[in-house]
């Protein structure tokens, strides 16, 4: 049962990432040693060459000029005064044998007479005789004398290797908290990299217990794990507004269908009580299909808003002459608009395009001509004008109609609203809030200038997406 925790805590993505950084750290310092230890080593060995390489220089150039008694006199001497740095020096024919020899006591350990037996070379040699009884390395390097003869100086590696020992020891002495301050570094940073991941959990939990108002608060890092929780916000953000558009989708279909509903069911018992002919049948039979086609209407107006405010309506974009379009919906309601006497006019250029679905912004602009006519009395007017403005078409539908109250503009874009003005005629109350949804569906926007008695004046602003 113990090590079911262990096992989790294995698996938890936080302990994999504290194992990373951890590891990289203590690797990264291990190779700071190897890299220190080396360059330290490579350091002491080259001073110690340049001590001999320098003893040998001066101690040749001594022989040259006073020979083998001045020679030997400095020999001593050095050996009287530099205690602390001893050096090996010997003189040697050409045979091998020694004519003079000056060893520290304490090297007593190296042996001295396979310089006898080594064939000496050219120039500058070095020659290398481990101790018995130490770790350390007589290093002895010579140059030849006039007469025939050799000169060696050497240094022992004892003082090298006990440098390098101390750096070992120092090493391991701060190996143990090094560890650790690796595994707390690697805890910390695999903490506060995954602090993002754990919000991001706790908003899914919110979530799941029906906070759909919930979301990440930002890292504010400017990296991957920032946008990932942009992203999700954003997600979420459309998820909500998806689901809020359903229920009040659903909310307006039950409250708008059950008058007509019951209308249909009204009908239907009203001919099956009264018992009369075919004639009376037929016509509740068209009464019926006449309120069928208006739920059907209906419910495909909802659908068409839901689906534009939540961003999943599909737009089929191409370049839309906005004057013929414009002309075709006023062709389409001349006649009407003849029988009461009310002057359509269109003022728009005849180059003026616009990049959007053309089927979709017909239905919003016949939405708005339709409003215009039905609530512009006799003798009235209605235009249609449009233009280019700093990258934006501006598509303007004004009439001389009856207006809109001050108090009821607001509200005029709502689902199902429906003014006291305009309850006298026929309508959904759905005919606007379609008109914001295609234009906001295009990244555009609408706007209403209105006042009672004076008419209105609705705008659509799209970008022209040239």
């Amino acid at each position: 049962m113990s090590s079911r925790p262990l096992n989790l805590l294995r698996k938890t993505v936080g302990f994999r990432l504290t194992l990373w950084y951890s590891g990289i750290f203590i690797l990264s310092s291990l190779l700071v040693f190897v890299l220190a230890y080396f360059l330290l080593s490579s350091s002491l060995a080259r001073q110690d060459h340049d001590t001999i390489r320098l003893k040998l220089k001066s101690l040749s150039t001594l022989y040259r000029a006073g020979g083998m008694d001045l020679l030997e006199r400095q020999a001593f001497m050095e050996k009287k005064f530099e205690k602390k740095r001893p050096l090996f020096i010997r003189v040697s024919e050409k045979d091998g044998r020694t004519l003079f020899l000056l060893i520290p006591y304490q090297w007593s350990g190296f042996d001295i007479r396979r310089l006898e037996k080594a064939s000496p070379r050219p120039g500058e040699d070095w020659i290398r005789i481990p101790s018995t009884n130490s770790k350390g390395v007589l290093e002895i390097a010579s140059v030849p004398l006039p007469g025939d003869r050799r000169l060696q100086v050497g240094k022992s590696t004892e003082d090298r290797e006990r440098v390098l020992a101390q750096f070992r020891a120092i090493f391991m002495g701060v190996l143990v908290p090094v560890v650790v301050f690796g595994l707390a570094a690697g805890a910390f940073l695999a903490f506060s990299a995954l602090r993002p991941v754990r919000q991001l959990i706790g908003t899914i939990r919110s979530i799941a217990g029906g906070k759909m108002d919930a979301r990440v608060p930002g890292p504010n890092t400017g990296d991957e794990l920032e946008e990932l929780v942009t992203l999700f916000n954003t997600m979420l953000t459309k998820i909500e507004t998806l689901i809020n558009g359903m229920r009040s989708a659903l909310d307006n279909v039950a409250h708008d269908l059950r008058t007509p509903m019951t209308r249909l069911r009204g009908i239907a018992e009203a001919a099956l009580r009264s018992g009369e002919g075919s004639a009376a049948c037929r016509e509740a039979l068209a009464t019926c299909m006449e309120e069928s086609e208006r739920i059907l209407r209906m419910l495909n107006t909802l659908m068409d808003i839901s689906e534009a405010e939540t961003g999943v309506m599909a737009l089929h974009r191409e370049q839309v002459n906005i004057r013929e379009l414009a002309a075709s919906i006023l062709d389409i309601y001349g006649c009407v608009a003849e029988d009461g006497e009310i002057r359509l006019s269109l003022d728009i250029p005849e180059d003026l395009t616009l990049r959007a679905d053309p089927v979709r912004i017909r239905q919003a602009l016949g939405n708005l001509v339709d409003n215009a006519v039905k609530y512009t009395p006799r003798g009235g007017r209605v235009a249609i004008t449009a233009s280019r403005e700093q990258g934006e078409i501006r598509i303007t539908v004004r009439d001389s109609g009856i207006g809109v109250p001050p108090g009821d503009l607001p509200r005029i874009w709502e689902r199902l609203y429906r003014g006291d003005q305009s309850r006298a005629k026929k309508g959904l109350g759905l005919g606007l809030s379609l008109v914001k949804a295609i234009v906001e569906a295009h990244n555009g926007r609408v706007r209403v200038e209105s006042a009672p008695g004076k008419g209105s004046a609705f705008t659509l602003v799209l970008p022209a997406g040239e």
